[in-house]
């Protein structure tokens, strides 16, 4: 299917013409002479329905007459087509009262379309399931509507997405059974918002402009981990993706644009996967039909089509051999009830006179459902954040000790086996202060190293505190990267332009940068790496050894030698 275009706005529209943009085959004609192979075409079907009723409807003639003929110009140009089931609200709301008419309108939609060759046209289910289109009831309809499809044309090429928006974490969650063939996967991709929606007036909240995208090595890793899960996902299935959807609205800078869609388009098909942009001519248009005569947005169509740039040379980082650096833990630095005192609040304790004196703890924490495990397999902790053994009514500590393993990479290690599970965001992780609730300046910290091993992808994460950070408007959220784990050690390398906002928060929506907001750090964490709207039932683990700062020296943490 290669590289194509969404005609947005037009049939998804209440009907064509109402949000400014009509079918042109003059443009699908330009599309396809440009190189573009595949155009998906979102169609609004429930504000063109007759004799609606609690048991059908009727699609309107003159509406399957104009969506016919969007068709027969694409196929005619050489490409192919994709209709969907666009905005139809009702169904994320009420879809077993809606079921009967969207069923209707698949069946009269295939009945239609049925002479059309499955190579020419695809169809493709409702677009961006939520709310109450979710789990098992998302599941059955999916599985429903391609029967109802597979009647009337058995080998109709069909394309399903998941929940959660169509997002990449609602395709990676989706369960199918063995029967379903012939089929393509579909999800979209956005991220992050407050860079590709910037200025829209149309999301909640409205992202500032300013925001650039740089392909900074984070930047880029939030791509290609994303699109990693999918790909996993399609060779597990054995199910071919079709990025359905991405692109970055008009208010971001022509360069940040550019280097975004070509960094997403050339990711997707190094995976393997077809995609089309969002959009032809709208905000977040290939084409402006605004001027008189139209103007080709160049830049995205080379980004598109002739992709060029090497991200490789983009980012270019020093040496570790030329840092000094900074040991937090080894997990050998201690012993007894000190076992559990990282190495950086161990030195400002033993400075001060004592280990007593020590505040820096590991500890691990997690939602009422998620369980941590030591290496015997005993349960660690079974509520949220405990610290310290009760030593009075309001002092706590766990048996954190018995996660330091003599299994580290070298010597000792820290180790633990999660039980994550829950819905929509469960978590559990673990993590440490430097020296308790005091904060430090980590702008001199170059990069973050570890030793690591195990399964699953965590999320490494700085804490701040927010009083003392005079850039941040909000009271949450984190700076972090995620890692993926393997069955061998390996050192993880997290350089100082890895660290972003945590997705959706008051940080990414400010456009919060690392670097103006490493001032005043207090903990550093490991914490599982799914996302919001994932529904998670899975065992994760770890092995951690040899945790440094490097581009720190003693004196940043008030060390004197």
């Amino acid at each position: 299917m290669g590289v194509g275009i969404n005609m947005g706005n037009i049939f998804e529209a209440p009907d064509e013409g109402s949000w400014g943009e009509t079918f042109s085959d003059e443009g699908v004609k330009a599309l396809a002479d440009s190189g573009f192979t595949n155009i998906r075409i979102p169609v609004r079907w429930d504000t063109h329905l007759s004799d609606s009723t609690a048991t059908g409807c009727t699609v309107d003639s003159a509406w399957m007459a104009r969506i016919t003929h969007a068709v027969d110009i694409v196929t005619q140009n050489g490409m192919i087509a994709i209709i969907d089931s666009h905005h139809w609200a009702d169904m994320y709301t009420d879809p077993a009262g809606q079921e009967p008419c969207y069923l209707d309108v698949y069946r009269q939609m295939m009945e239609h379309f049925k002479t059309y060759s499955p190579d020419s046209l695809v169809i493709e289910l409702l677009n961006e399931p939520r709310e109450k289109l979710s789990g098992t009831t998302l599941t059955s309809l999916i599985d429903t509507t391609i029967k109802v499809i597979r009647a009337i044309s058995p080998n109709r090429v069909i394309m399903i997405g998941g929940g959660n928006w169509n997002s990449y974490t609602g395709l990676t969650a989706l369960t199918l059974p063995d029967s379903v063939k012939n089929i393509i996967a579909t999800f979209h991709y956005y991220e992050p918002m407050n860079f590709t929606h910037q200025g829209a007036t149309f999301t909640e909240p409205q992202y500032p402009t300013g925001t650039l995208w740089t392909a900074t090595s984070a930047q880029q890793s939030a791509v290609t981990t994303a699109f990693a899960k999918v790909k996993a996902w399609s060779d597990k299935n054995n199910i071919p993706v079709y990025l359905g959807e991405f692109g970055a609205y008009e208010m971001a800078d022509s360069a940040s644009r550019a280097l975004w869609t070509e960094f997403v388009r050339t990711t997707a098909t190094s995976n393997g996967f077809a995609c089309a942009y969002w959009e032809f001519s709208s905000g977040f248009g290939v084409y402006d039909n605004d001027k008189d005569p139209g103007v080709w947005h160049e830049y995205l169509m080379s980004a598109l089509l002739r992709p060029s740039v090497d991200f490789t040379k983009i980012t270019n980082y020093p040496s570790l051999d030329t840092l000094g650096y900074v040991l937090f833990d080894n997990f050998d630095s201690y012993t007894g009830k000190y076992i559990n005192l990282n190495a950086i609040s161990g030195k400002i304790a033993t400075q001060k006179g004592s280990l007593d004196s020590g505040n820096g703890y590991w500890y691990v924490y997690n939602d009422s459902l998620s369980r941590a495990f030591n290496i015997s397999g005993d349960t660690i902790i079974t509520s949220t954040l405990i610290n310290y053994e009760k030593l009075d009514t309001s002092t706590y500590k766990t048996n954190f000790s018995t996660l330091i393993s003599n299994k580290g990479a070298t010597g000792n290690g820290l180790y633990a086996k999660f039980h994550l599970k829950g819905d929509s965001y469960p978590w559990i992780g673990f993590g440490s202060s430097f020296d308790g609730s005091k904060t430090f300046d980590m702008t001199n910290l170059k990069a973050l190293t570890f030793k690591v091993k195990g399964y699953g992808t965590f999320m490494v994460s700085w804490g701040m505190n927010y009083d003392k950070i005079s850039s941040v408007a909000g009271d949450w959220g984190k700076f972090q990267t995620s890692i993926e784990l393997t069955s061998e050690w390996k050192t993880d390398t997290i350089w100082f332009d890895q660290w972003v906002p945590t997705p959706y928060s008051q940080l990414e929506t400010d456009g919060a940068k690392w670097a103006d907001n490493d001032k005043a750090v207090f903990y550093l964490q490991f914490a599982n790496g799914q996302n919001y709207g994932e529904s998670v039932d899975d065992s994760l683990e770890i092995y951690l050894d040899d945790i440094r700062f490097y581009g720190m020296s003693d004196s940043d943490f008030g060390i004197s030698k």
